[in-house]
């Protein structure tokens, strides 16, 4: 069974993974209000941007090395996780990626 090789999804889904760790552990530290805590919601949207930043910047590195594109379809990082081989990251491998991929 071979495994599903997209590089920009398994970027994209390991930083959510990694941003929601971050979310759950902040909202941890304040146990009375959670979510609901004025300096929680600062910290999420500044995660967040961050994130979404730092993603989109990585993945204009590796448009411009030739390893991904856009897709046909349009997505948005920060619409989340998505059932599509790009998982939402809004890029593929690029034919020249995949080709690589095939001779490992």
């Amino acid at each position: 069974m071979e495994t599903d090789r997209e590089i920009a999804k398994k970027i994209y889904h390991s930083a959510l993974k990694t941003m929601k760790f971050a979310l759950e552990m902040e909202e941890y530290g304040y146990k009375e209000q959670g979510r609901n805590d004025p300096r929680y919601k600062h910290f999420k949207k500044m995660l967040m941007q961050e994130t979404y930043n730092n993603l989109r910047d990585v993945f204009a590195d590796l448009e411009l090395l030739g390893i991904i594109s856009k897709t046909d379809y349009e997505e948005d990082l920060k619409n989340g996780w998505k059932d599509s081989n790009s998982g939402g990251s809004g890029f593929l491998n690029s034919e020249d990626f995949d080709g690589w991929l095939k001779n490992e």
